[in-house]
């Protein structure tokens, strides 16, 4: 994945969890808490906008549009708003998950964006039809003289970049090419705050800015110097005007932060040469020998020509500011536009501003005494034209039009341009308006005749097209439908690629790695002196060196476990948009508090406790919380509530989530479970209301009355009980009619180390974990007694099933010793288990069994020993489950 992408998607996750949590509570009396989710909102449109992440971008820029009309005092308040609001930060979640599980950007479905834009566009009180008069997308700028007035010495040496002379009016065609704009960022100087920085905006449209004109006022100077407001450096305490030559929507892809806050103005050479400053109404006569300068000389010639008259001009004049203005655009200038600037140089000496209207009638008739000369000549040219004249015509545009491949710049266009006009008295039909490379470049053809030659191509060449596209669709679909399986199988992962670690954390790390070194240094200088120590010294010595490793290794595995710790919100986070989409499709009200949130776990704990919780969330919102009219018709608010807690418990974590909905029928669980021969009613009648409340649990028992999309209390519940109990944990309900039902779970905080009970059966070494273990027992074979041929031992008055596994054992060495066995707890049932040796304890980091292993029914995973051994862990539940089958079928362990 590309990183700035990954750390974009990895920002966009805790911007949208505070946005969640905060977003229900816009419309209290909290104008901070609406600007800071406001804030948030915009981050992740300007974030989105970096990294080209478009559907994102969208969303959230109408989003930030409504909070910003919310927080301005535009809009007055409506609780639709709020889940707008919802639904769009949704949606942007959803493409959050979808990026990271395909590490790349991925597109919005447009009929879902259509609806959320028009959603939020409605609350704005903005109308979705558009007008059908065309609008700019950009502020245009109305005083154009705050522009105009600037010194553009910037641009002087840009002759790649050509403008027209005169802009064409405002269009969509306009704005969808090239055009000159200078853009006034007129923006909030707390920008660079957020991450909003214009420069940076700027440079990602390259060689396509000209230039930058920067100014500050007196007091943000003496403010900035002074460093005592803004000592950070943060604040944009200058005024930014950029003139850039590109079209809006690549302006608008790399502006996308500011666009709203840009005013734009299309410029032309006339405008530009506009310019108002220095002293007006100063005749000077010098200058009169500038009038005809466009009729004898070239661009370069016209330059010097003003260069050498300026020496003689004040600069404190008009007169001298319009010669310098014409200067720093004159690499703006098309060579066929130079005519154009008769009007500037014959009014110059008058000290008058240059104004486009006031040559407009004088350009008007200069053209329609052009036009009537040209009528008169054209006839008298026709009678000269001979078969000579054809021929250098024809050679002319050949090579016109070979030379048109050649061309790269702007300059190279134009000398095409300058010899066409020079043909152009020979060539009626030639038309006025050839302005760029492929209009000349398709009038030569049709003079040449190149253009059968074309058809005759475009005749024979579509079949393979065809073929050719037919191919690369295939192809793509292949690949599409490649994705589309992969994305199927991938799994959503709670937590990112990345976790956040405190930097106190690194500094201890490192300390800690620091020591490590230090006890690996002396290593060698013990070796070294023991041939000069005796052995008691020699033992004492290592001892020493194992305590001092010891309590570095029992440091860093503190601290690596600290890091590994994550807050549980991990999981929260995903609920309130679960609650949101479930209780819409269900037509239900309900309202998620969440506590605890901060409470740490490991990891790994967080993501495989990620799927259980979300059954159960489903169950309790589908079965649990009522109806709105039959809650009202209980005496209860319409709206129901589900609360999810999380607290610490001694070294476990417990969650609880309560609902205040109709609780568990249970006796219509006990029937059922008779029903389908789960359980005798003598021992159902033994059971306390909880009790029969968790034979939900039970598998293939489902007590909902109608399949829906959402599991019912029952269904797939014995999945969940398997999962949390797999990882250590168990599940507990507690219920009551008509008031609702509480599941309880209980799960450690890590399982990154295990303490095992290190046990050895036929020289294999084995591990228990401790956690089961209730007691370690050595008892003789008379000990064990006989019922129904299955052994079992009395310890402590308590009879006890007696577990032999002779595949595993060493019976040989058993024969002359008394038996140690290790009593299990197992899911409040007791468990003898006869093993070989008893070992002691240990601290071990497990390994998950991979590849053909994985899933064994006995063992949960392995370890290593200090010499290099491997330990097996064994899994007390698969112990107990295939208990039975140990015994008759040694090929199972």
């Amino acid at each position: 994945m590309d990183p700035l992408l990954e750390q974009f998607l990895s920002e966009a996750r805790e911007n949208l969890a505070f946005i969640d949590q905060n977003i229900e509570d816009i419309g209290g009396d909290d104008p901070e808490l609406l600007n800071s989710v406001f804030r948030a909102a915009h981050t992740l449109k300007g974030g989105s906008g970096i990294v080209g992440f478009d559907s994102i971008r969208d969303i959230t820029h109408h989003a930030e549009d409504l909070l910003d009309m919310l927080r301005d005092g535009r809009l007055d308040f409506a609780d639709s708003m709020v889940s707008a609001l919802y639904d769009a930060f949704d949606e942007v979640l959803n493409l959050v998950e979808a990026a990271e599980e395909s590490e790349g950007i991925v597109e919005a479905d447009l009929k879902i964006l259509g609806t959320i834009v028009s959603s939020l566009s409605e609350q704005m009180g903005k109308s979705e039809e558009k007008e059908s008069a065309w609008e700019a997308g950009f502020m245009v700028l109305k005083d154009s003289s705050s522009i105009i007035n600037i010194p553009l010495n910037m641009l002087d040496n840009k002759s790649c970049k050509k403008i027209p002379f005169k802009n064409q009016p405002l269009s969509e065609e306009f704005c969808e090419n090239d055009n000159f704009y200078a853009i006034l960022f007129d923006i909030d100087e707390s920008c660079m705050v957020y991450g909003n920085d214009p420069i940076y905006t700027l440079s990602l449209l390259e060689d396509k800015v000209l230039g930058v004109h920067s100014c500050i006022s007196d007091n943000n100077a003496k403010s900035i110097l002074s460093g005592t407001e803004d000592s950070d450096g943060l604040l944009l305490r200058v005024q930014l005007t950029a003139f850039v030559k590109s079209n809006y929507s690549e302006i608008e892809d790399a502006l996308f932060n500011f666009i709203d806050e840009l005013q734009f103005l299309p410029l032309d050479i006339e405008t530009l040469l506009s310019i108002d400053a220095g002293e007006k109404g100063h005749k000077i006569d010098s200058l009169k020998e500038l009038s005809d300068i466009t009729n004898d000389l070239d661009l370069d010639g016209i330059i010097e020509a003003v260069e050498r008259s300026m020496e003689l001009v004040g600069v404190d004049t008009l007169q001298h500011a319009q010669l310098q203005r014409f200067i720093d655009i004159s690499s703006l200038i098309k060579e066929n536009d130079i005519k154009k600037l008769d009007s500037f140089f014959q009014n110059l000496h008058k000290g008058k501003v240059y104004t486009i209207e006031s040559d407009a009638n004088k350009v008007t008739k200069e053209h329609i005494v052009q036009e009537e000369s040209v009528k008169q000549e054209s006839p008298e040219i026709k009678m000269e034209i001979n078969e000579h004249i054809e021929q250098a015509l024809t050679n002319i545009k050949t090579q016109q039009l070979h030379a048109l491949e050649y061309v790269k710049t702007e300059d190279d266009l134009q000398r095409i341009l300058l010899m066409m006009q020079k043909i152009k008295k020979f060539t009626p039909q030639m038309p006025d308006d050839l302005n760029t490379k492929e209009e000349v470049e398709s009038f030569l053809k049709s003079q040449l005749g190149v253009v059968k030659v074309e058809e005759k191509v475009e005749l024979t060449e579509p079949k393979n097209e065809a073929k050719i596209e037919s191919k690369i669709e295939k192809n793509i679909k292949a690949k599409v439908e490649e994705k589309t399986e992969k994305k199927i199988e991938t799994k959503k992962t709670v937590i990112g690629k990345t976790v956040k670690i405190e930097q106190e954390s690194i500094d201890s790390l490192m300390n800690v790695a620091g020591e490590l070194l230090v006890a690996k240094n002396s290593l060698p200088y013990l070796a070294d002196s023991v041939i000069d120590l005796s052995h008691e010294v020699i033992k004492r010595e290592i001892m020493d060196k194992y305590i001092f490793i010891n309590r570095l290794t029992e440091q860093l595995q503190d601290l690596i476990m600290g890091m590994r710790m994550l807050p549980i919100s991990y999981v929260f986070d995903r609920y309130p948009k679960l609650v949101r989409d479930i209780s819409k499709k269900l037509g239900k009200k309900v309202k998620l508090e969440m506590e605890g949130g901060d409470t740490k776990l490991d990891k790994n704990m967080i993501e495989m406790l990620a799927d259980p919780m979300i059954h159960i969330m489903r169950n309790s919102l589908d079965h649990g919380i009522e109806m709105p009219d039959v809650r009202e018709q209980k005496g209860k608010s319409a709206m129901g509530n589900v609360t999810l807690k999380a607290y610490t418990q001694s070294d476990r974590i417990i969650i609880e989530i309560i609902d205040d909905g109709a609780g568990i029928n249970v006796e219509r669980v006990a029937s059922k479970v008779l029903e389908k021969g789960l359980m005798t009613s003598e021992k159902i009648d033994n059971l306390d209301e909880n009790a029969m409340a968790e034979l939900v649990l039970l598998a293939g028992l489902s007590t909902a009355q109608e399949i829906t999309e959402f599991s019912g209390r029952g269904v797939g519940m014995d999945v969940v009980k398997k999962s949390i109990e797999s990882f250590g944990g168990n599940i507990g309900i507690k219920t009551k009619a008509n008031e609702g039902t509480t599941i309880t779970l209980t799960i450690p905080m890590s399982l990154a180390v295990t303490s095992l009970l290190h046990i050895q059966m036929n020289n294999i070494h084995y591990g228990l974990p401790m956690d089961s273990v209730s007691e370690t027992v050595k008892l003789e074979r008379s000990e064990i007694e006989y019922l129904h041929n299955e052994p079992f031992v009395y310890i402590r008055g308590e009879v006890i099933p007696l577990l032999f596994i002779k595949s595993m054992l060493d019976e040989e060495i058993m024969i002359d010793e008394p038996m140690s066995i290790v009593v299990l707890k197992i899911k409040d049932n007791l468990l003898a288990v006869v093993v070989n040796k008893f070992l002691g304890q240990l601290d071990v980091v497990q390994k998950p069994l991979a590849g053909v292993m994985e899933g064994h029914p006995l063992f949960s995973g392995t370890a290593l020993l200090g010499n290099g051994q491997i330990i097996m862990a064994i899994d007390p539940i698969g112990l107990l489950g295939i208990s039975q089958n140990l015994k008759e079928d040694i090929a199972v362990a």
